[in-house]
This record gives structure tokens, C-alpha cells and sequence, in this order.
């Protein structure tokens, strides 16, 4: 059964929902990196649970929760009762555009992403993908 905006077009018709799932493979595959760099640089993770630990409360990984934050919340606007609008998911994309993309300071998400980016061919390889939503 197709879900269907507020103003009655279907939901699949937007790239919203693609985007959702493409930041989820993207998020696997920043948490995967990262964590290789971590273990390159001598740290030792013994665990799953130590791992996530890490990712939920060391500063490393801190960047990597904004991207965790941002597909929750396109989550939960796409359960959203009314139906999300049009509109709403447009600015999601744009939020999701501006963390990938928007911001040249130091240690913001998009920096440390394009540095990731630049050696992680895998990861190179899925912003290609998740570009084509931002047209």
C-alpha cells in the first residue's frame, strides 16, 4: 500500500524515503571506517557493546551522531499523523543536503565526512549515490 503526503501524492514519488535508507548504509559504512581508523591508531575494541559505547559517548564518534539524529528524525516525520507534507520533506532533504555538504569549519560533520570520503572508496562510492537525491 503506497503512503501518501498530505496533499494526497504519494510518498514514493519523493526522494525522502530512498535518502532515509542510503544515510542508513551511509552511516554503517562511516561507523565502519571510523572504527578501523580507531583500531589502526592502537585502540583495541573487544566487544559489539564496548563498540557502542564508543559510539554513543566518546568524543571520536560524536560527529557520527548527527547523522544517526537526522535519519531519526526523517523517521519520524515520515509516520507523522497527518501525513508529512511535501514541504516538510523537501526541508529534510535540504537538512540532509547542509550536514553531507554545507559547512566548512573545523570539525563539523561536513568536513570530517569529506575527509573520510576522500579515503574510503566505499564511502566515496555512496555519496555519488545519495547526490542524485539532491537535485
Amino acid at each position: 500500500m503506497a503512503v501518501n503526503l498530505h496533499d494526497g501524492t504519494a510518498m514514493n514519488d519523493h526522494p525522502l524515503p530512498a535518502l532515509r535508507n542510503q544515510f542508513l548504509s551511509l552511516h554503517k559504512l562511516l561507523m565502519n571506517a571510523e572504527r578501523a581508523a580507531y583500531e589502526k591508531e592502537g585502540n583495541v575494541i573487544e566487544s559489539p557493546m564496548q563498540f557502542l559505547q564508543l559510539l554513543m559517548e566518546h568524543e571520536r564518534f560524536a560527529w557520527l551522531r548527527q547523522l544517526s539524529q537526522l535519519v531519526v528524525v526523517m523517521d519520524e516525520a515520515m509516520e507523522e499523523k497527518p501525513p508529512i507534507t511535501k514541504e516538510r520533506m523537501d526541508a529534510l532533504v535540504g537538512e540532509a543536503r547542509h550536514l553531507l555538504l554545507g559547512s566548512e569549519e573545523p570539525g563539523s560533520f561536513a568536513v570530517r565526512y569529506a575527509k573520510v570520503r576522500g579515503r574510503e572508496s566505499a564511502v566515496a562510492a555512496a555519496h555519488a549515490e545519495i547526490s542524485k537525491s539532491f537535485v
